[in-house]
């Protein structure tokens, strides 16, 4: 099992590194880079979405969003509007000047989609898709777990022991004798 789970990460690496490459290259021009090219389509198919409904979108945190979004703002791609009703809420959406690149962003998204699956016949397409989303949501489900259980874990370590009554468990943490871990 070792080797495929290995080559599963370094084969989806592979491709994300190379797609990202690919847009870089192709929206250097444009004073953008690969990690906005996601935002800027979502927001426009989503106009007015928020900025936290963004991040739930694309599975990112508040901070990538934050950060692209700005981005995305700086070059005069999107637009921020803080909703009315309350203040920590921010709007987005499009501006005219993102029209043309957004239309590009497709073109060139299609383009590379072809050429990576050019070599799969359409069952082939269709079977890799479901095992793709699959993997997806499993990754999501399972680093939630994950993060829960590691959370939850810490929550009951005793911070405050003397560093008498301090040592490492058996799960790797730093943690106290009282400890639920031992």
């Amino acid at each position: 099992m070792d080797y495929r789970s290995n080559a599963v990460l370094t084969y989806v690496s592979i491709l994300h590194r190379n797609t990202n490459r690919y847009f870089s290259g192709l929206l250097e021009k444009h004073r953008i880079g690969s990690g906005q090219q996601f935002f800027l389509l979502r927001i426009f198919e989503n106009e007015g979405i928020t900025m936290y409904d963004l991040a739930k979108l694309g599975n990112y945190d508040k901070g990538t969003v934050t950060k692209a979004v700005k981005k995305l703002a700086d070059e005069g791609y999107v637009v921020v509007s803080v909703d009315p009703q309350d203040k920590r809420i921010r709007h987005l959406k499009t501006t005219t000047k993102a029209l043309p690149l957004i239309e590009g962003l497709y073109h060139m998204r299609d383009e590379w989609i072809e050429t990576l699956l050019e070599s799969l016949d359409e069952e082939s397409q269709s079977k890799l898709l479901q095992q793709l989303k699959k993997m997806a949501d499993d990754s999501c489900e399972n680093l939630e777990a994950f993060l829960n259980t590691q959370n939850s874990f810490f929550e009951t370590c005793d911070a405050n022991a003397k560093e008498s009554d301090r040592f490492a468990c058996s799960k790797g943490c730093f943690g106290s004798r009282k400890c639920p871990c031992v």
